[in-house]
């Protein structure tokens, strides 16, 4: 049996001051080795589509995604966050299609895992349901706790396009359990929704306009969860053109005139 690290007890962290406050800090024991960013996509469940994704090749085109990159890189250099105000912070990205939502979640899972030795998992919200409900087929050979287990105990969950689709009642019971088991265990969760975030009652008042089509993110996961999203998460709000759509036109104009189209970056 391996013996416990003597500066951090096996915990992985070490406490360190600055200033007035107290931050958590990976353990020498603990730290990435050089060479261990380059298993980071395996490791953290990224998909092949997001591979490219990193601080550095974000394309921040606006003042709106200049302040989303600003916020997501503080909070990789303050990660992990103790304190009763800054428990369980995590971050939720929001905004409409192809503005980049995924490419800076990824990014903060990257940097989290590289620099400050995190673990982390990449899931598609409706993939993880799937996932969930398939457990319960006795061929599987797989439970719902082996499912959720590291789901709920990694350093970084990457929840992504969370609402895409109507919620079920199960569904949103599931979301919670995951959500507040995480809220109090104080593990930081990041994640991304089309979906805008607005009170309640904006959206009541909102709503008396019969032209309304847009839904808000309450509206899709219902009051309780986004209260819970709320405690535990930073909103960042991120506004741009669809950058898929964009470069999907630019490259199609590229295969009429005969030229090669632009390699795949940006957002």
């Amino acid at each position: 049996m391996t013996a416990a690290c003597e500066l951090c007890g096996g915990t992985g962290f070490t406490i360190v001051r600055r200033g007035e406050r107290e931050f958590a800090e990976p353990c020498s024991c603990r730290r990435p080795s050089p060479g261990r960013g380059e298993g980071f996509l395996a490791a953290c469940r990224i998909p092949p589509r997001y591979e490219h994704c990193t601080l550095e090749s974000f394309t921040a085109d606006n003042p709106s995604l200049h302040a989303a990159r600003e916020k997501a890189m503080l909070y990789c250099n303050g990660y992990p966050y103790l304190g009763p105000a800054d428990e369980g912070l995590g971050l939720l990205f929001t905004g409409t299609n192809g503005v980049g939502k995924t490419h800076l979640a990824v990014s903060v899972l990257r940097e989290l895992f590289t620099t400050k030795g995190a673990r982390g998992e990449f899931w598609d919200f409706h993939e993880l349901i799937r996932e969930i409900k398939n457990s319960y087929n006795p061929e599987t050979r797989t439970t719902e706790l082996q499912v959720l287990a590291p789901v709920v105990e990694t350093d970084i969950l990457l929840l992504d396009d969370l609402g895409a689709w109507k919620m079920t009642d199960w569904m949103m019971d599931t979301l919670f359990f995951i959500l507040n088991s995480r809220y109090m265990a104080k593990r930081a969760t990041v994640i991304t929704t089309n979906f805008q975030d607005t009170d309640p009652k904006t959206a009541q008042a909102e709503g008396k306009d019969s032209l309304r089509q847009k839904e808000f993110l309450f509206e899709r996961i219902g009051p309780r969860l986004r209260s819970r999203l709320m405690e535990m998460c930073l909103v960042i709000k991120m506004q741009g053109q669809d950058y898929r759509q964009v470069t999907g036109q630019a490259s199609n104009e590229a295969a009429v005139r005969g030229a090669p189209p632009s390699p795949l970056g940006g957002r």
